[in-house]
This record gives structure tokens, sequence and C-alpha cells, in this order.
């Protein structure tokens, strides 16, 4: 009875074999945690006791997470472009006039385009870095409601 059993048991197994294959693209990708960075001075001490005088965003409250991420061999750059604040009535804050810091490290003006930091890729998953920025006051700023902008961009090296 057991030798009829081990023949049952050879027989009973098959095997198939199928080819798998993956294309994979090239891949990158960036964000940041918040869509706008907002200086409201109605909210905070205005005038400061001196100048120059460094305001901290109303928006987002606390620092920004920029996330990056590639699956490209070699080097690439994190880049921002910072336009001047304009006010409707001609008035500017000069980009430089907004400072930021990587992880913690020392303030730098943005100026009108900064590289923010570089690496190589591939990367090991999504890699993170804590973005702050600030807005230096000299006194002369004429009053009124300021646009501008920033672009950041992953590009290789």
């Amino acid at each position: 009875m057991m030798r009829r059993w081990a023949i049952l048991l050879a027989f009973s197994w098959a095997l198939a074999q199928v080819p798998i294959g993956v294309n994979l693209p090239e891949g990158t990708s960036l964000s940041l945690s918040t869509e706008e960075v907002v200086f409201d001075l109605t909210q905070s001490h205005f005038p400061p006791p001196n100048f120059p005088y460094a305001y901290l965003p109303s928006s987002p409250q606390g620092p920004l997470t920029l996330r990056l991420f590639t699956n490209l061999e070699g080097g690439f750059a994190v880049e921002v472009e910072a336009t001047p604040l304009l006010a409707e009535g001609g008035a500017q804050i000069p980009a430089g006039q907004v400072e930021y810091r990587l992880n913690g490290g020392p303030w730098i003006p943005l100026g009108p385009k900064v590289v923010l930091l570089t690496g190589s890729g591939p990367t090991a998953g999504y890699q993170s870095y804590v973005l702050e920025f600030r807005l230096v006051l000299t006194g002369q700023e004429a009053p009124g409601v300021y646009r501008g902008s920033l672009l950041f961009t992953l590009s290789r090296l």
C-alpha cells in the first residue's frame, strides 16, 4: 500500500516554466510638503525692535519637507529659482532677502538661482530633507501685498 502511495505522489508532480520580464522606466520625483509659503506680517510683531530683522513664515508653521527620488545613475542637483517679490504698485523685495537653510545648516540668501543640494543616484528610495525659509527685512520695504515664486528643479549633472 505504501508503495502505491509513493508511486502516486511521484506521478502527481508536474513542472511548467514561463519567462518573466520587467520594463522599468527611468524615473525621478521631487515634492514639497506645502504648496505655498506665506509671510503675513500683520500676524507678527511689526515693526520689529531693530533692522535687519528676520521673520519666519506664518504658513506653514514649521519646516517644509523636500523629498526626492531618482533611479538614474550619476550625479544630480536640486536647484531653486526665486523671483523677486512684487507688490501691485511696483515695489519689490529682492529674492535674496528670502533665505533658506537645509537640514538645520546656515541661512543662505536665495538669490535668483541657487543649488540647494547635490547627490548621486540611484537613491535608496525617497530621500527627505528639512527645508526652512525666512524673510529678512531691512526697514526700507514699502507696505503692500507681495507675490513671487520658487521653482524647484531636479536635474542630472
